[in-house]
């Protein structure tokens, strides 16, 4: 906490330009809808409060809209009736929905801005991490329609206490992954059952929709994308025999009892449970969901997830910002002047030690205060320097209306072929989900 608050304090000292010319009302206002808790929010404020100072005619309202699947609906209500903020946090998939009612600010417009782009102070575009900055570029439209705030991936909870007992080591690629499996599961449970008879598998892996596409990206199977299209439907790509197969070896491990994923679960429930339980001793899950894997029970540690060949890619989520077109010029220019301010490096590197997302900026990592968090000792500072070792190595999927039904649709695959009430084929389940998001392709 200490080098959290230091780097809070930090960033109140960051200097800034003049400020802006206020309107009728003697302010220029600015709404922006998130997803904030309280304590993300006081933040927040801080921020706008030495934002204010560079821009005193500028006032920010901000509102948390729930979580982002509310956020999401909101705005879709908003959009068609003109009630829209002027800034949001988005997703991609999400974004993409937006810029079907041709609601969403081209960003390149201010990019390319002699008195809007970025600059020395703010920190130049280029000190973005080149993933998370691509991502805005990854429409189906030319341009630029979202910007990095806050980012999480995806890494490797373990029980250290059981791992130190049998000497075990952290598996880094999928191949030393189920090996690890097997040993737990024929060899060291058997052992000692007494002690260790309450481990029901292994590994839990906390979303299926990110174990198919991260699966897809490491082993180079088409997924989704923006490539060749002559109608809707040629986005989705996934239904290929390659995935198949792949969805096929996934379910036969399960049925092995090596691992599960929260939809194969009953109830659906989280495998960050299981793992907090001792009912499995390696838990993958999000970065962002770190205070969900810590136990009293056993020591917790973290390391970044396994890949295919232990140096593939992970797949890039938490917040991005939109700007939508309602406002005035000089309001819209407002909410892209404080989206430069809060994402200045300090700013990413404080708000990253508060919350565990991982800072936009490459520059952030640097950041003396914030190399000394990496430095702590609490779960979220391991979780953060696990991801600080893999910066740059992220990716996302191709972009259009409707590939947030796509992740959807792959989602139900691993429950569909495993769980008994319905064990469908591979050939079954592929064509049910691919009917869901071919049908949902704009």
């Amino acid at each position: 906490m200490k080098k959290i608050t230091g780097l809070v304090s930090a960033l109140l000292l960051s200097m800034g330009v003049a400020g802006l010319a206020g309107c009728s009302d003697g302010k220029i206002h600015v709404t922006f809808w998130h997803t904030m808790g309280s304590a993300n929010r006081a933040l927040l404020d801080r921020m706008i409060a030495k934002f204010n100072e560079l821009y005193p005619d500028v006032k920010i309202d901000h509102n948390q809209a729930g979580d982002y699947s509310a956020l999401y609906d909101k705005l879709n209500s908003a959009i068609p009736a003109g009630t829209m903020p002027t800034m949001a946090f988005c997703y991609p998939d999400n974004v993409a929905d937006y810029m079907a009612s041709n609601a969403v600010v081209n960003i390149e417009d201010y990019l390319k801005d002699e008195n809007l782009k970025f600059n020395e102070e703010d920190g130049l575009e280029s000190d973005f991490l080149e993933s998370y900055w691509k991502e805005g570029l990854e429409y189906q439209q030319d341009g630029m329609y979202s910007v990095p705030y806050a980012k999480s991936t995806e890494v490797l909870f373990y029980n250290k206490t059981f791992f130190n007992e049998n000497n075990l080591t952290v598996p880094t690629t999928w191949t030393e992954m189920w090996a690890l499996c097997r040993q737990i599961k024929d060899v060291i449970i058997p052992s000692n059952p007494a002690k260790y008879g309450g481990i029901e598998f292994p590994l839990g892996y906390d979303s299926d929709a990110n174990l198919f596409i991260t699966m897809c990206e490491q082993r180079g199977i088409p997924y989704t994308t923006n490539e060749n299209i002559s109608q809707p439907s040629d986005h989705v790509v996934f239904n290929n025999d390659q995935a198949k197969a792949m969805a096929t070896e996934l379910v036969g491990y399960m049925d092995e009892g090596l691992f599960k994923t929260k939809g194969c679960l009953p109830n659906n429930a989280y495998t960050s449970t299981y793992f907090t339980e001792s009912k499995i001793v390696m838990s993958i899950g999000s970065t962002g969901g770190t205070s969900y894997q810590t136990s009293n029970n056993f020591e917790v540690a973290v390391a970044p997830a396994p890949t295919m060949d232990g140096n593939g890619k992970y797949v890039s989520q938490g917040p991005s910002i939109c700007f939508f077109k309602k406002g005035s010029k000089e309001v819209k220019e407002a909410a892209w002047n404080f989206y430069k301010f809060i994402v200045r490096a300090q700013n990413t590197a404080a708000y990253s030690a508060s919350t565990g997302y991982e800072p936009v900026r490459n520059s952030a990592y640097e950041n003396t205060d914030y190399q000394e968090y990496l430095a702590g000792d609490s779960l979220q500072a391991k979780t953060s320097y696990a991801t600080s070792t893999i910066k740059g190595r992220y990716f996302t999927s191709a972009v259009y209306n409707g590939s947030a039904t796509a992740r959807d649709a792959v989602e139900t695959i691993f429950a569909s072929m495993y769980n008994d009430q319905l064990r469908l084929s591979a050939n079954e389940a592929f064509a049910k989900a691919y009917k869901t998001a071919t049908d949902a392709a704009k």
